[in-house]
C-alpha cells in the first residue's frame, strides 16, 4: 500500500479528529481513507448513471427503498 503525508493546520486537524469520531473510524487517517474511496467510487458511478439516463427504463420493485437502506447500512 502507498503512503501519503500531510500536513495540517491546528485547527484543522482538531476538526478532522472530531468528524472522524463522530462517523465512528478508529482514527483521522481512516477517515480520510473512507472519503477518499467514495469519492473514487462516486467518479465511476456517474458516467455509468448519466449512460443509464438514455433508457431502457425498468420498473422498480415495490421494496427498492429498503433494499437501498439495507445496502447502505451493509456498507458501512
Amino acid at each position: 500500500m502507498s503512503q501519503v503525508t500531510i500536513s495540517l493546520p491546528a485547527a484543522l486537524n482538531a476538526s478532522l479528529e472530531t468528524r472522524a469520531n463522530a462517523a465512528g473510524f478508529r482514527s483521522k487517517e481512516d477517515y480520510l481513507l473512507a472519503l477518499v474511496q467514495a469519492d473514487c467510487e462516486r467518479a465511476e458511478l456517474e458516467p455509468v448513471l448519466e449512460a443509464r439516463l438514455e433508457g431502457p427504463f425498468e420498473p422498480l420493485e415495490v421494496d427498492w427503498k429498503q433494499r437501498v437502506r439495507e445496502a447502505a447500512q451493509d456498507r458501512g
